[in-house]
């Protein structure tokens, strides 16, 4: 059974939307500068804006970099797209195009009355916007909460690839499993993990790789108990980490 993928009408909207909330902003409704919203850039140079989603909420967006692969960044629980900002350097730095975002809830973004843990329209809205800005590949990359947003939540949406750093499933408070999906999920995915975390312990992120639909699935366990972004930055393997993750995302644009 092949996902369902986004309609062109709703890539339409979605860019109105974001082109319209912008036009008609207000220097009060203009989002923060990066450094403002995070207190450092990290040394990456990037825009920030709003994008919308179908129902409406208003996320915090940065992009940065450039070329026709897009790929946009989720971050971890308790957090906000400041825990991103080292990878993204790193991302735009080997030649990608990067969009982060503050989920709902978090950060600078929209705090929702309804569908409070609805975070697949979250990638759902970041995903529609890369296309409609001329994005020929898209992929998903998130870590933990993140991660498991992506793998849990995004069956439905047209990419390339997602890549889940430390993400199997979203934990009671943070979100909503939809394991019925993932079977699926038709697009390449790689996991990325460790063989002693104890947040995504191996054998549970083995249970949910095994239910990923799509034949073009790999899994990585690193030694070690590191998770989530770490994987990509500061732990010993990180070097090798990331070279896995710029040869896999290359070799499916």
């Amino acid at each position: 059974m092949r996902a369902r993928s986004i309609s062109k009408p709703t890539l339409l909207i979605t860019a109105l939307l974001t082109v319209a909330a912008t036009a008609n902003s207000t220097p009060a409704d203009s989002p923060p500068n990066l450094a403002e919203a995070c207190g450092s850039t990290s040394g990456l140079d990037a825009t920030s804006s709003w994008s919308f989603t179908t129902d409406g909420v208003r996320l915090y967006t940065i992009e940065a970099g450039a070329g026709a692969t897009a790929i946009v960044l989720a971050h971890q629980g308790r957090s906000n797209l400041c825990d991103t900002l080292p990878y993204a350097s790193m991302l735009v730095a080997a030649g990608f195009r990067v969009l982060a975002f503050d989920f709902r809830g978090g950060g600078q973004s929209e705090s929702p009355s309804r569908n409070r843990f609805s975070l697949g329209r979250d990638l759902a809205a970041l995903v529609a916007r890369a296309r409609a800005e001329g994005a020929e590949h898209v992929f998903l990359a998130g870590a933990s909460m993140g991660g498991a947003a992506v793998v849990q939540n995004t069956s439905a949406l047209r990419v390339d690839g997602r890549i889940s750093l430390s993400g199997t499933r979203l934990w009671s408070g943070f979100g909503i499993n939809n394991p019925k999906g993932l079977k699926r999920i038709r697009a390449p995915f790689l996991f990325v993990g460790t063989r002693h975390d104890r947040r995504a312990p191996v054998k549970e992120a083995q249970v949910i790789f095994r239910k990923i639909g799509t034949r073009d699935k790999r899994a990585v366990f690193y030694p070690g108990s590191r998770h989530g972004w770490d994987l990509v930055g500061n732990a010993r393997f990180a070097t090798s980490a990331r070279a896995l993750v710029y040869r896999w995302i290359r070799n499916r644009s």
